[in-house]
């Protein structure tokens, strides 16, 4: 089936030129010297006493009906003097004329030259009016009306033109003395004019003339199929889109203009050609099918390698060492690519509070007209350093984009996690300050924002080199509590079901939301999500537990299922993970956070769990060491009088102070002569110097003269064994010296590790 975006492409091929079947406007000029035969010079604005001596000098205008040209004041009543007893001067009058025909002539869509030739001069007194009739071509070339209102006092008279299904009601008159009311219309247009109910309205009559007379006549542009066609086209994909929104249908249509706008000179008045013609018939059938329209710009940006193709002797009477031009490189491969919308406006001309959003290829109508787009720009790096060529490119095209008004929320959305988050945080805030009802708008609309951002948060979670990304939704789930909104919740929560839980930081945000579900769900849901993510983020599962046993007291048991699956993830005995290899078991980091949280959690749900968890930490040391974990571990559970008496940290406490009292018991005294700890395994005649020195009971200092990467190596040999030395370079004489002196930095490292011990015994309680 076609998509929506060829039918919409294919609807408007025949809109080839903008205009409409009328056009008006005012002008501001300076007055012009107007006189009539047998009055005079006329003054403007219109004196009442001169509008009495134009309708005495004046005839009665008549009307035609068929071949015959009849006078009936129930048709017309209105006063016409003929052009011939008409002189119109002034140095400015003839360009403010040619500028009023100018635009007139594009308001129609009629391009190439266009004349104006004076018929009449009316003057409509009070009472004076012309029912609906259409102008007869009084010339050869003649295709339109034009009627300017010159300065005068008078009300009503207002012009009426129809045109097939369509009316307009345009009111000419103009309040400043130093301005003109205008406008044109097709001859075949239906109009009149209503009464004049006080003063005098004083007109002057043209007809529109096309000077080429091979070209035909022009016709008001009839867009009125295409712009039906377009209208239920949207109007369906609209349905289609409440129905079965997926990502095949796109949300937003974007149709690339022909010509090209910069952002200073881009807004719906200022479109040229084809694209006015195009804007007009989408405005319109946009509002028909209820949605909004905008004007954008479509912009690129591409970054990558570049490769160098000229060549490196002579090339168009260049040399070698010339600066490289741009024509001398290719791209190569594109590391980086932005696609963006932005500088939007609206079709009344105010701001737009549009956010940049990104766009789709499915989204352009038709699909292939995203390829087409030309680049604005391409600039080459030539090679620096370690860095080789490079090129940045930029395409740029306007566009008209549309889209629902009932997904206004989705387009927002677009713009990302970031960028929608203070949106619904707004709502929020709203809804707090203003009813707090549930079935308000501002609720319903924070609630259907809410669930498009929760439809991208788990539709996001692979990342494009297939890896798992997750962001922290803290905030999101904060503001689907403060809203109460249980189906959003349950979304989130059946979302983490499917794809594990990985985020600490949102442990305390999902934990406040359970009060909005059912127990049994979330019990449920816990063992599926930490059944895919324990063995990767057994902190984050363990937090989340240990948080649910503090907000659930009186539950806990219902969770044991849940502990069990933490438990068997837990990293230390590399039996559990087979299918690791030992350099990814080595990453499996642990910290005294997840001891505290593992223990205190497991307590409140199955105690003989808990005793299982203390026995697996304290049998592998290598990965939950004593001093850097479990020591940590047991003073800050300690401190707390909920954990501190329970049976599993009691163990930990002891077990922790039987280690500590093994160092505290080994006697600790100053070293009584000058040997150190010697365990250099190098054999080089250096490092068998420094053993020696090493080893000597008497020897406080040791000399090494010798190049510097002699010099070097005995260095680094006492820093990669930490033995008892320091090290400083004599710069005399050649080659340098390497001068090394005995300290006590093991002795003190003891005398400081002593005091940390028992320190950490008082804590304990064990001093």
């Amino acid at each position: 089936m076609t998509s929506i975006t060829n039918q919409i492409f294919d609807s408007l091929q025949t809109v080839q030129r903008p205009g409409d079947f009328y056009a008006t406007g005012t002008q501001d000029i300076f007055l012009p010297q107007l006189e009539v035969a047998g009055v005079g010079r006329i003054a403007l604005p219109l004196l009442s006493m001169q509008a009495k001596q134009l309708v005495a000098m004046a005839e009665q205008a008549p009307y035609g009906r068929g071949q015959e040209t009849l006078v009936d004041t129930e048709v017309r009543r209105t006063w016409q003097i003929d052009a011939r007893h008409v002189t119109l001067k002034g140095k400015h009058w003839a360009k403010n004329l040619s500028t009023i025909v100018g635009r007139c002539a594009a308001g129609l869509g009629v391009s190439g030259e266009v004349q104006a030739e004076l018929y009449k001069l009316l003057v409509y007194d009070a009472g004076s009016f012309f029912v609906s009739h259409r102008d007869t071509e009084k010339t050869p070339g003649m295709f339109a009306t034009l009627v300017i209102v010159l300065p005068s006092e008078y009300q009503g008279g207002e012009l009426v033109v129809r045109h097939q299904q369509e009316t307009v009601t345009l009111n000419l008159q103009c309040e400043d003395a130093a301005e003109i009311g205008y406008a044109a219309f097709y001859a075949d247009c239906v109009h009149e004019v209503l009464p004049v109910t006080q003063g005098c309205r004083l007109t002057l009559i043209y007809n529109l003339i096309r000077t080429d007379k091979q070209l035909p006549l022009p016709k008001p542009p009839d867009y009125h199929q295409e712009q039906a066609m377009v209208a239920t086209l949207l109007q369906n994909w609209s349905v289609s889109l409440k129905i079965e929104p997926n990502d095949e249908i796109p949300e937003k249509l974007i149709y690339l203009l022909e010509h090209a706008y910069t952002p200073a000179d881009l807004g719906f008045d200022t479109l040229k050609n084809a694209d006015a013609a195009v804007a007009e018939v989408l405005v319109a059938a946009a509002e028909q099918a209820d949605c909004d329209i905008h004007l954008a710009l479509v912009s690129v940006e591409e970054s990558g390698s570049a490769e160098y193709s000229g060549s490196y002797g002579r090339k168009r009477g260049r040399y070698w060492d010339d600066e490289p031009e741009d024509d001398d490189y290719e791209i190569g491969e594109i590391f980086d690519r932005t696609e963006t919308i932005s500088e939007w406006r609206r079709r009344d001309g105010k701001p737009s509070p549009l956010p940049t959003l990104p766009f789709s290829k499915h989204e352009f109508c038709p699909t292939t007209a995203y390829e087409a787009i030309e680049p604005d720009d391409i600039e080459f790096q030539e090679a620096t350093g370690n860095a080789g060529a490079s090129f940045e490119r930029t395409y740029q095209a306007a566009a008209l984009v549309v889209w629902p008004k009932a997904f206004n929320l989705a387009i927002i959305n677009q713009a990302g996690f970031a960028a929608t988050l203070p949106v619904l945080r707004d709502f929020c805030q709203r809804w707090e300050d203003e009813d707090q009802i549930q079935n308000s708008s501002l609720w319903q609309d924070a609630h259907m924002l809410a669930g498009y951002m929760l439809r991208d948060i788990f539709r996001e979670n692979i990342n494009p080199h297939g890896h798992q990304s997750y962001r922290s939704d803290r905030e999101f789930l904060e503001c689907l509590f403060r809203l109460r909104d249980s189906h959003c919740i349950n979304g989130y929560w059946q979302g983490i079901a499917g794809r594990g839980f990985y985020q600490k930081d949102d442990s305390a945000a999902l934990v406040q939301t359970v009060t909005l579900l059912p127990w049994p769900n979330v019990v449920r849901i816990l063992e599926q999500a930490f059944s895919l993510s324990a063995g990767k983020a057994y902190e984050a599962c363990a937090a989340l537990l240990a948080d649910l046993c503090v907000a659930e007291p009186n539950s806990t048991p219902d969770l044991n299922n849940t502990a069990q699956i933490l438990w068997a993830a837990l990293p230390g005995d590399p039996q559990r993970f087979p299918e690791l290899q030992p350099w990814e078991r080595s990453r499996m980091r642990v910290n005294d956070e997840l001891v505290v949280n593992i223990l205190t959690s497991f307590s409140a749900i199955n105690a003989e769990l808990a005793d299982k968890a203390l026995a697996y930490f304290l049998a592998w040391p290598t990965v939950y060491a004593v001093d850097d974990i479990l020591v940590v571990a047991a003073l800050s559970l300690n401190q707390s009088q909920f954990s501190s008496n329970l049976p599993v940290i009691k163990r930990l406490r002891t077990a922790v102070i039987k280690h500590i009292n093994v160092r505290v018991e080994v006697a600790l005294e100053p070293p009584a002569d000058w040997r150190r700890n010697n365990q250099v395994k190098c054999g080089c005649q250096d490092c068998t110097a420094l053993k020696l020195f090493l080893d000597d009971s008497t020897q406080a200092k040791w000399t090494l003269k010798a190049v510097e990467a002699r010099r070097k190596h005995v260095e680094q040999t006492i820093k990669q064994h930490e033995s008892d030395v320091n090290c400083a370079t004599e710069r005399v004489g050649s080659p340098h010296k390497l001068v090394c002196t005995k300290n006590q930095a093991s002795y003190q490292r003891r005398v400081e590790q002593r005091s940390h011990d028992l320190s950490v015994l008082r804590s304990l309680g064990a001093v």
